[in-house]
């Protein structure tokens, strides 16, 4: 039995292919599964059932999307040093959409007419966040660029991960089961969905129904982690939040510890700033207040001590018009006493008389009885001879 080396089999697959007239200038129809450009070359992938062929266009100047079908134009090629076969594209013409991406599409707009996509449906993603639960495969390096984005920026997180196949027959019940263990653990804040690019196949899992309405139903925040950037897949669209790589997710969910730090040290830099910047405020209004109050007081107590000022003088004049009036009074009170003076009147050569030292009455007095005559000079006792009542 003859024993050939790797790279005679491979030169010999060539030499086949390359002489091969029938691989030469042909048109293939089939659906896009994954296309990418990188420095003016399409890297891209035609399917068809269980198919797939890869393919390559050089100074690629046009754009496609995963479903699309196509007719490609070229050379079927082999590469030794890869041992890979591969469609050298010379044109590549749009023919409508592939079964695969049709379906997508359908679920899709199935799923938003039902409401799965509405923003007002989505768990708000926490600020700081103490755990995650990740559910992707353990062997995979997507679980390893989130473990190294995570340390390096917060290696206090901690990762919970559930194993899960996220391509092939089980892994849509896998991905389930996932999100429902950590959707019943307590100590979970945040769950990541993730996986590496892939065709249209290979995220197959990522557009089933049923993974979808479970997303939907799960209490807790879902990001999507799916694919690269370009790749978009139902979860995407039901998930809390699209990260456009597994490493973007582990940013969007770890705060960095360092930038956390700087923000902290910005806050107390400001508190301290605007405390100083408060008592300064404070103290100036307060010695403006205590200024003012002394300016107000200055001007009430002058204002009292005028209106008491006037009030005395007020009172002085009114009493001394006072005084003046009741001098006046008893001036002329004195002038009318003196007039009725009884010792005056003597004086005058009038007398009076008294009866038991009382004023003579005609009530009080008869005849017989004895009465007093007093004037000036002389006192004279006299009886009552008649008693007569006068009249005028």
């Amino acid at each position: 039995m003859k024993v050939y080396t790797v790279s005679t089999i491979n030169r010999i697959i060539q030499n086949i292919i390359d002489n091969e007239v029938m691989f030469e200038d042909i048109i293939v129809t089939g659906e896009l599964s994954s296309f990418s450009v990188t420095r003016n070359i399409a890297y891209f992938t035609l399917k068809e059932n269980d198919c797939l062929l890869s393919c390559v266009q050089f100074k690629s100047k046009q754009n496609f999307n995963v479903g699309d079908m196509v007719e490609v134009r070229g050379n079927i090629k082999y590469y030794s040093k890869g041992g890979k076969l591969s469609l050298n594209a010379l044109s590549i013409k749009l023919c409508g959409q592939g079964e695969l991406y049709q379906q997508f599409l359908q679920l899709k707009s199935k799923l938003q007419l039902e409401g799965l996509f509405d923003e007002s449906h989505k768990i708000p993603i926490p600020r700081f966040i103490n755990s995650i639960g990740v559910v992707t495969s353990e062997t995979g390096a997507v679980l390893q660029d989130i473990k190294n984005v995570t340390s390096r920026r917060n290696p206090n997180l901690e990762i919970y991960v559930y194993d899960a196949q996220v391509q092939g027959r089980t892994a849509v019940q896998d991905i389930i089961q996932g999100i429902t263990y950590f959707d019943n653990l307590t100590d979970v804040d945040v769950i990541i969905v993730a996986r590496g690019g892939g065709s249209l196949e290979d995220l197959s899992a990522f557009n089933d129904e049923e993974l979808a309405r479970i997303a939907y139903i799960c209490n807790k925040p879902i990001i999507s982690a799916v694919g690269h950037e370009t790749d978009f897949s139902i979860l995407d669209f039901v998930a809390d939040l699209r990260a456009p790589t597994p490493s973007a997710a582990a940013e969007l969910v770890t705060f960095d510890c360092l930038e956390l730090k700087r923000y902290i040290k910005e806050l107390q830099s400001n508190i301290t700033t605007n405390l100083n910047n408060f008592v300064t405020d404070l103290s100036n209004n307060v010695n403006m207040s205590i200024l003012s109050i002394e300016k107000d007081l200055t001007n009430i107590i002058n204002d009292e001590s005028l209106y008491i000022t006037n009030l005395i003088n007020s009172i002085e004049q009114n009493t001394q018009t006072k005084l003046d009036d009741t001098k006046y009074s008893v001036n002329i009170a004195l002038n009318t006493l003196e007039k009725l003076n009884p010792i005056k009147l003597l004086k005058s050569g009038y007398s009076y008389a008294t009866i038991n030292n009382e004023p003579i009455n005609y009530k009080n007095v008869s005849v017989g009885d004895s009465i007093k005559i007093i004037s000036k000079d002389v006192s004279l006792t006299a009886e009552i001879k008649s008693k007569e009542k006068f009249k005028c």
